[in-house]
């Protein structure tokens, strides 16, 4: 088989952290080929179809772990995108204007090229929205660009919220309001851009200081978790904001929280999410580029991207 990957620039992805390194490292095992390609290398010919100059990747496994150079490339070619036969959509968010634009142009590939996840699917799901479908899994939530709303919805919780942009990632513009916030009208200004800019405002759930669960759904099933510990100063687990990986089984709770949600991904086509849960609360559906596989495959002793391969070559299959 061969698989185009769409990813940040290789140099910048940590090789021990990254996931999409792990997905392409197990094509290529399999004996796969692997084509790697930027957001900039993709285009849209002549009939409406989508073009990329790709570079044939050849990445070493074994080097993965040793600090030694993990891939090498050969040079661009352009070729139609579905002359593959599968595309991942690894392009990190932020979820912008430029990033959709790039969903847009993935979303011709015709079959039968497996996109992941499907290009239409992540256009109808917004990470942070897309839970509000969901209303009795998640906490207390507003969405509003009205300060006078927000801090209404903050008084109704008793002076304290948590405050996030739509369309962020890693933790950015995230705030933990607190009753004691001497600048909270400067703030929401700011966030909102004067009521220009939506914010999600939810309750604060204190179990955040026991970490946030990233738990990986395969095909609408979860198939493995890692708590994700906030330092001690911060509100934010991400492991972009310093969060530490620690080792969580996945519960009852999790099972239900999948059981209720896996029907609506495996619907919009959404193969591979990572939804992340703070106590009993479902706050997150991430189907952009989830991480967390190389955290729970060290602290579990699995290989969670041999799952996932699995269940995309089965689907190339099958058509």
């Amino acid at each position: 088989m061969r698989h185009l990957f769409i990813v940040d620039p290789l140099p910048a992805l940590a090789p021990t952290k990254d996931t999409s390194v792990l997905f392409m490292a197990e094509a290529a095992r399999r004996g796969h080929r692997v084509v790697t390609a930027y957001v900039e290398d993709l285009s849209v010919g002549e009939g409406g179809r989508p073009r990329v100059r790709g570079r044939e990747t050849h990445v070493d496994a074994a080097a993965l772990g040793r600090g030694a150079p993990w891939y090498a490339l050969e040079p661009a070619v352009s070729e139609p995108c579905d002359a593959f036969d599968v595309v991942w959509m690894r392009k990190d968010p932020p979820v912008d204007l430029a990033f959709l634009r790039v969903v847009q142009i993935l979303a011709l590939i015709r079959p039968p090229t497996v996109v992941v996840n499907d290009p239409n699917g992540i256009l109808t799901i917004d990470e942070k929205l897309f839970v509000l479908n969901f209303p009795e899994l998640a906490p207390p939530t507003v969405v509003s660009r009205s300060q006078d709303e927000l801090l209404q919805f903050r008084e109704r919780l008793g002076g304290e919220m948590i405050l996030k942009p739509i369309g962020g990632c890693g933790g950015d513009g995230v705030f933990h309001l607190r009753k004691d916030e001497h600048n909270l009208k400067a703030l929401l200004e700011m966030t909102t851009e004067h009521g220009r800019r939506y914010q999600i405002a939810q309750r604060y759930v204190p179990e955040i200081r026991n970490g946030d669960k990233r738990v990986i759904v395969l095909d609408g099933e979860p198939i493995g978790a890692v708590m994700r510990v906030p330092e001690a100063a911060e509100v934010r687990a991400n492991f972009h904001a310093g969060g530490a990986p620690a080792r969580v089984p996945l519960t009852e709770r999790d099972r239900e929280i999948c059981a209720r949600i896996g029907p609506e991904l495996r619907k919009r086509g959404i193969l591979f999410a990572g939804i992340d849960v703070i106590g009993d609360y479902l706050t997150e559906i991430n189907v952009t580029s989830p991480t967390g596989v190389q955290e729970i495959n060290a602290l579990d002793g699995v290989r969670l991207e041999v799952d996932v391969l699995d269940s995309v070559c089965a689907r190339v299959t099958s058509r």
